[in-house]
């Protein structure tokens, strides 16, 4: 037995490394090599950022139209630091600019025009859009009017250049939808919005974003197809919206699913992820857990993902970023940033939609300070929008074989961010290389490992907000050896020396 093993131990020792022929050189085993790529996958990122707005019902639970100034402090401070390159923002014609009859942009002012006035003067680039359309199989003229006006005034009154999208109603393929999948009534209602765009004057200052499909599999993908065939120019970009299993997510079927609409949609124009979000099987583990945590809090609806609470729901919405990322997407929305943003009938109800990052409103209406506390998936998505600012470079990578392990790099002005991501419970040593060589410093490093529950293990500080593990750190990839990194189970780690 003895020299069985020491048998094994030598043959495993000449897969590891061997000696080229006519030298003593020990050439070494590249199959844990993680290498960044000099080929560009997107040259002009848009960004990773998140579903913002609503607040619609405020008034039913606290008496007032908007929130607190230290609830909006609060707010306003956070994304501050996630500094998300891009926001949705979906509006209503009850909620936002009509008073019964009477066209009324002033019902905006108590939330909406704040959440605007912010992302103007932090330089946040907003999608706005239509929950729905009005006149069912048909189309509103009066509706569709006040529509166009609505953005006009955003643009032209509140002179709002940080609107760059416009999206006309929200997943229209589904029977939730006002349009009920008719994609002939979605088509003819971009062609009539996009006439009243020109007849305003502002087409060229605002892109149309569409379909803005719910997608599963790759059986939609005649949208996309048709609408650049029947739309062409009048749509500006694309979007779809998905919500994987983690299990689509960690063996891969996710990325070429999403990648079969990235490819039928023109490559010029970008492609985005507008809403992203995690729903899981109900017979499966987490889809029984789901159920249980949701029946078991009096304030939560059944259209709600309760691993927002749980520390490894910042590992799988990491992992599906990076995937959406590498597959050429322009940027990912996530849904979404608060629990009060929404609730399940838009009137009284206190059963929210669960899918923040916190809830706001916690210490007013719902159960306690606690509530609003910053939840674990904070740490990881908000280095993944701050750190890849729109316009970086997003570069291609070559991954060893190894379960649930992602990389993606990014360059901007000369600097970098690389984040890997390890959605296994199996901890990888990897070789670190880029192939264009270069000496990178001054990097900080990140590193946010999932533990039981909602414990994790990364620094933080006062606010919650997540603090470098290393700061001045280099990496010289000048060599071409690379830098050995140890990558645990269940973890996310960035590097970045972008400000």
């Amino acid at each position: 037995m003895k020299r069985l093993l020491i048998l094994i131990l030598l043959f495993n020792l000449s897969l590891s490394c061997k000696k080229d022929s006519g030298s003593d050189k020990v050439i070494i085993d590249t199959k844990n090599d993680l290498t960044i790529k000099n080929s560009l996958i997107t040259s002009s990122f848009v960004g990773n950022g998140v579903q913002w707005g609503g607040y619609d019902v405020l008034n039913y639970w606290t008496g007032s139209p908007t929130l607190a100034q230290g609830d909006w402090d609060k707010l306003f401070k956070r994304v501050r630091f996630m500094r998300p390159p891009l926001v949705r923002i979906m509006v209503s014609a009850g909620w936002n600019y009509m008073n019964y009859t009477v066209f009324d942009p002033s019902k905006s002012d108590p939330v909406l025009i704040k959440i605007l006035d912010f992302c103007q003067t932090e330089g946040i680039s907003v999608m706005i859009g239509e929950w729905g359309h009005s006149g069912g199989t048909s189309i509103d003229q009066e509706w569709l009017e006040n529509s166009a006006k609505f953005l006009e005034y955003l643009l032209k009154i509140k002179k709002y250049t940080c609107i760059k999208y416009f999206n006309m109603v929200n997943e229209p393929n589904g029977n939730w939808s006002s349009i009920n999948g008719n994609y002939a009534l979605w088509k003819t209602l971009i062609e009539q919005f996009y006439g009243k765009l020109t007849e305003k004057g502002i087409n060229s200052a605002i892109k149309i974003i569409g379909p803005d499909i719910a997608v599963w599999d790759t059986n939609l993908t005649s949208w996309i197809i048709n609408a650049d065939f029947d739309l062409g120019a009048k749509i500006g970009a694309y979007d779809i919206h998905t919500y994987p299993t983690d299990i689509q997510v960690q063996e891969g079927t996710y990325q070429s699913m999403v990648k079969a609409y990235r490819n039928v949609a023109p490559a010029s124009k970008e492609m985005l992820m507008t809403e992203l979000g995690f729903k899981y099987d109900a017979s499966s583990d987490l889809g029984k857990e789901n159920a249980r945590l949701i029946a078991a809090d009096p304030f939560t609806s059944d259209d709600s993902n309760m691993m927002i609470f749980k520390s490894f729901y910042g590992i799988d919405m990491s992992a599906a970023l990076i995937q959406n990322m590498l597959t050429g997407y322009s940027g990912s929305l996530l849904w979404d940033l608060d629990d009060a943003m929404y609730n399940i009938d838009g009137g009284g109800s206190t059963k929210l939609k669960r899918w923040g990052f916190w809830n706001i409103l916690g210490s007013e209406k719902f159960g306690g300070a606690a509530d609003e506390n910053i939840r674990p998936w904070f740490y990881p998505i908000s280095l993944l929008c701050r750190y890849f600012p729109q316009g970086s470079q997003i570069y291609d990578v070559a991954l060893p074989d190894k379960k649930g392990l992602q990389a993606v790099a990014a360059k901007k002005e000369g600097n970098y961010t690389i984040a890997i991501v390890n959605s296994s419970y199996v901890s990888y040593d990897i070789n670190l290389k880029m192939e264009s060589g270069v000496a990178i410093s001054s990097l900080n490093y990140y590193a946010y490992i999932s533990g039981a529950g909602a414990s994790f293990t990364g620094k933080i500080d006062t606010d919650g907000f997540a603090v470098p593990e290393e700061s001045n750190v280099g990496i010289d990839f000048q060599k071409g050896d690379g830098k050995a990194i140890t990558v645990p189970g269940k973890s996310f780690l960035l590097f970045t020396n972008i400000k």
